[in-house]
């Protein structure tokens, strides 16, 4: 019995410690697994991880789209091309006040109001009002670029929301600067602190921007 005994006592102690190996090993994995995966999830309000909610599209892969959805908007006023030839340059300036200021963005127009969406994900960085173009709502999508929503209302969120790309952020509004359209969105554009004309950005991706 004795002899049994002392070939069956290590036979235990390797299993114990094979079964530990392997349990760590597991474990070890899981972890691995779970961290690769995680930036590409949400969590609900309790911080409970739900492995069924869709990916979010990481903004480096995303195409930038238009900052809205109705078909009926049109473009109204041009941004401001230092290059383009005098009679479009004309065309993209804008009159207030006694005043002609060069157009930084695009004026899209409507008869009626529509809803502003985020044109990439990103976070609201600001919040204000201004004397010209009314409520203005700036966006950062990455460290380059960030985009600014201007002549909006009804605005559905607040500095720090992170926003995901075609998400309603606002409704465009009447415009004090023009006047012949009923509804007016000012978007801009910046990369790099450098105002962009927007039209040359739809079907681009952010990662195409870089220099």
């Amino acid at each position: 019995m004795e002899k049994y005994t002392k070939i069956l006592m290590p036979a235990i102690y390797i299993g114990v410690i094979g079964v530990m190996v392997v349990s760590v090993l597991l474990i070890v994995n899981g972890v691995k697994k779970f961290i690769a995966e995680e930036p590409n999830y949400k969590y609900t309000l309790d911080d409970v991880f739900q492995s069924d909610i869709s990916p979010v599209v990481k903004t480096e892969n995303n195409t930038i789209i238009r900052p809205y959805i109705d078909e009926n908007v049109k473009v109204g006023k041009y941004f401001y091309d230092f290059e383009s030839d005098p009679t479009k340059q004309e065309e993209s300036l804008i009159y207030f006040e006694n005043t002609y200021m060069q157009n930084k963005g695009v004026d899209y127009v409507n008869d009626e109001d529509f809803d502003v969406v985020s044109v990439l994900d990103g976070e609201v960085i600001g919040i204000e009002d201004n004397e010209i173009y009314g409520k203005i709502v700036t966006i950062k999508h990455n460290d380059n670029l960030k985009t600014v929503y201007s002549n909006v209302t009804n605005v559905n969120i607040t500095v720090g929301y992170k926003v995901s790309q075609g998400e309603i952020i606002a409704s465009s509004t009447s415009s004090k600067i023009d006047t012949t359209n009923k509804s007016l969105l000012h978007f801009e554009v910046y990369y790099k602190e450098n105002p962009m004309d927007p039209e040359s950005l739809y079907t681009l991706k952010v990662n195409e921007l870089e220099d």
